[in-house]
This record gives structure tokens, C-alpha cells and sequence, in this order.
């Protein structure tokens, strides 16, 4: 049984804090990269494709998606091929979408938090595997519910369980909301031979025996989703040892850009060439599809003779302006929170008056040795899931600080 495993489409995604134009293309982003797994589904001779939940971003739909949607799932049935859909919490059994489409006689959708068992059966002849899910029946499901599924009985064909859930051990589970969550052990000994799991948006194995795998989402939608996205080819001709591809299908990569060689730069052109040279540097080292196109979030940290104006919100757009007409981008963000004044910290730091003070203060905040009192209920931007401890979110928020401390009250002493 071969097989393609996506996940987390979220279709129709509204993009809110995008530009409008910013919008539009990442909604068709998503249904060009459906349209390329279902090209490769076709061309691969894949007997199933599977989603792992979230086909859908929410309960709206336009009906341009829904025409589009509908076409590419008829083009799997022209070609026999079988899709199993468990539904996920943004596209929950509830939701209007999942309930009331039209769907094609080759799609079967679990929609409800009770296992399901698909045989997969090409041309609708004997089976060669069975896929065993359950689907989210609503937007916030907190039941583990893979200790539901379990394989077809007296069966020597592939099984495969399909589900939308957190595996609290995997990486980047901090991103998401805890819905439907799991044990990798409890998956490991359910008896399966894959596992195809949707949910946490970065791609990763979580266990090569059996195989436990989180596709990733199909197309990025945040900067933090960098990297090239798509899914899973899954080979599973000999169960015991599935053979698993990435396939990219994203058209629209985000990417992230930090660059701290700004030391010598006075100009603008001479800033948007110092990221020029850091984005040919990084390509060299990830080199991506023809034909793809970029958002990338550029970070300028480090010293700079120009880093008041470089903080500035409207030179920072005229930045990113420049950088994308230059990369070739579709899209740039430029951030310059981090980047300081060139002044030497350490020859400072012994001073025996208020700037020694201060330095020597900020240096013991920065190390985790003094928090000044300050409590996680203080700081309205901390998130442990994301920031990990109190101490590391004060590192990060004082990175560069001690620069911009001394910059300034050296610049008040010399007024004196």
C-alpha cells in the first residue's frame, strides 16, 4: 500500500495581519500545494491520500475553495485513488463545512471522536490495507483519542492509524493549543504500522519503529513555519519497514534572516546589501524548488552606527522595500529591535558609579542571577510555552541592552 499523508491545509485562512494582497496569495498558496500533492498522488500511483485533520482554518469557506477543493479531490477519484479525512479542532465534526459538502464518493471523513476503519481497496477490488482514525467532533477536544483506535482484527495487510493530535513529548507542541492529547508510548504499542499524525505544524519523526510521523503543515502560514513544506510518500509494501519521502509541495516559503554585519554600514544601500549578502550566503546552504517564492523576516541585530534610525518602524518599511525588490521577494519584514550602539560594554563594566552599577545589574539579570523581584504575572508579553523560563525571556529581552544603556548615559555624561 502506497500512500501520500498530509495535513493541517487550513484552507481559506483569513491572514488578518497580513496585507490584503499578502492574503490573497497565501489562501491560493495553500490550494496550489494541494494542487501539487495531487499531482504527485496521481503520477505516483498512490492507492490513498490521507489528511490528518485541519483541512479547513475555521468554519467559513468561500465558495471559490470549495469549487476548487471539490475539483482536486474528483481528479483522485477519476484516478481510483481513495482520500480518508479525520477532521481536526479548527475543522471540527461541528463546523458547517465539514458536515454539509458534497463530498466525492472516493472521500470518506471521520468526523467524530469514535474509531474508524477504511480498507483501502484500488478500483474497489480486495483490500490491500486499512486506515484507522477518529476525527475531532468539536473545536476543543481534550479526550486522548488514540487510545480509540486500535487495527482490523486477524489482519496481515498494512494498518495505518490517521488522527489530529498533540504528542506531548514531540517538538514545537508549545505553538498549539493541547487538543486530543497523546503519549508516544501509547502509540508505539498500539499495534500499527504507521502512524500519520497532523496538528504540530514542524515536520518530525517521532518514532522509527513502529513509525510515527507529524507531516507538517502543507503550506507555511507564519514566519515561524520556515523551511520547505509538503508531505509524506509512504511506501508501505514490506509494513514491518515502511519506506517514508518528503515530498515539497509549498509554493510560498517563509524564511527567517538574522543579520548582525552592520558595523560599517552608513547607508541604506549599504544595509541592504550586507542582507543581500547574508540571504546568498543562506541560500547556499538551502537551496529551494524552482520557482519558489519568499516571505522572509529579516532581524538586524548587533552594533550600528545608525541603529536609532535603523529602529525607526518607517525606515524599517523603506528597508524592506529595497530588500525585496533585491531578493526578488514577495514579501519582507524588517525588524530592528536588537541592533545597538558600537560601544565596548567591557570597558565599562568596572566602573565605580551609577553606568558601572547599571551594567553590572543588567549583566546579572541577563545571567539569570537576579530577576529584580520581577514575577511571570509582571510581564504581560511572557508565555512559558514559548519562552521557556522566566530567566531565558529576560536574557533574550535584554539582548543588546547593556549597549543601548551605556550609548545613553555616556552621551548624558558627555553633555555634563
Amino acid at each position: 500500500m502506497r500512500f501520500i499523508h498530509i495535513a493541517d491545509v487550513h484552507l481559506d485562512t483569513p491572514f488578518g495581519s497580513r496585507s490584503e494582497a499578502m492574503g490573497v496569495r497565501l489562501r491560493s498558496a495553500a490550494l496550489e500545494a494541494l494542487d501539487r500533492c495531487v499531482d504527485t498522488a496521481i503520477s505516483e500511483q498512490v492507492d490513498a491520500v490521507l489528511i490528518a485533520g485541519d483541512l479547513f482554518d475555521g468554519t467559513r469557506l468561500s465558495f471559490g475553495t470549495e469549487r476548487s477543493l471539490l475539483t482536486r479531490l474528483a481528479r483522485l477519484a477519476d484516478e481510483g485513488i481513495q482520500v480518508v479525512y479525520a477532521t481536526g479542532n479548527h475543522d471540527p465534526g461541528d463546523g458547517t463545512r465539514t458536515g454539509s459538502l458534497d463530498w466525492p464518493d472516493n472521500v470518506t471523513v471521520i468526523s467524530t471522536p469514535a474509531a474508524v476503519s477504511v480498507p483501502i481497496a484500488p478500483g474497489g477490488g480486495e483490500p490491500i490495507g486499512h486506515v484507522t482514525g477518529a476525527g475531532h467532533g468539536t473545536s476543543r477536544e481534550t479526550a486522548d483519542l488514540s487510545r480509540l483506535l486500535t487495527p482490523v482484527p486477524d489482519n496481515d495487510l498494512p494498518q495505518v492509524a490517521l488522527l489530529h493530535t498533540q504528542v506531548l513529548s514531540a517538538s514545537a507542541t508549545g505553538r498549539h493549543g493541547p487538543y486530543a492529547p497523546s503519549t508516544l508510548d501509547n502509540l508505539r504499542a498500539a499495534g500499527f504500522h504507521y502512524w500519520a499524525l497532523g496538528h504540530v505544524h514542524l515536520r518530525q519523526e517521532l518514532s522509527s519503529d513502529p513509525h510515527v510521523h507529524y507531516c507538517g503543515s502543507l503550506q507555511g502560514r507564519t514566519p515561524a513555519e520556515t523551511g520547505a513544506k509538503g508531505g509524506l510518500l509512504v511506501d508501505l509494501g514490506d509494513p514491518a519497514h515502511p519506506v517514508v519521502e518528503f515530498q515539497p509541495f509549498s509554493p510560498v516559503r517563509w524564511e527567517r534572516l538574522s543579520v548582525s554585519t552592520l558595523g560599517e554600514a552608513r547607508s541604506l544601500e549599504a544595509v541592504v546589501a550586507e542582507v543581500a549578502g547574508a540571504w546568498e550566503a543562506a541560500r547556499e546552504e538551502d537551496r529551494s524548488e524552482e520557482g519558489t517564492e519568499w516571505i522572509v523576516a529579516v532581524e538586524l541585530l548587533g552594533p550600528s552606527p545608525m541603529w536609532r534610525q535603523l529602529r525607526e518602524a518607517a525606515e524599517a518599511e523603506t528597508i524592506a522595500d529595497e530588500v525585496a525588490a533585491r531578493l526578488g521577494a514577495c514579501g519582507v519584514e524588517v525588524r530592528a529591535a536588537k541592533v545597538h550602539p558600537p560601544v565596548r560594554v567591557q570597558d565599562h563594566q568596572e566602573r565605580r558609579d551609577v553606568l558601572g552599577a547599571t551594567l553590572q545589574l543588567a549583566r546579572e539579570v541577563a545571567a539569570g542571577t537576579d530577576t529584580l523581584g520581577v514575577t511571570e504575572e509582571d510581564l504581560a508579553g511572557f508565555d512559558g510555552e514559548r519562552h521557556g523560563t522566566l530567566s531565558a525571556y529576560l536574557e533574550r529581552l535584554l539582548q543588546g541592552g547593556s549597549e543601548e544603556i551605556l550609548a545613553r548615559m555616556l552621551d548624558e555624561e558627555r553633555a555634563e
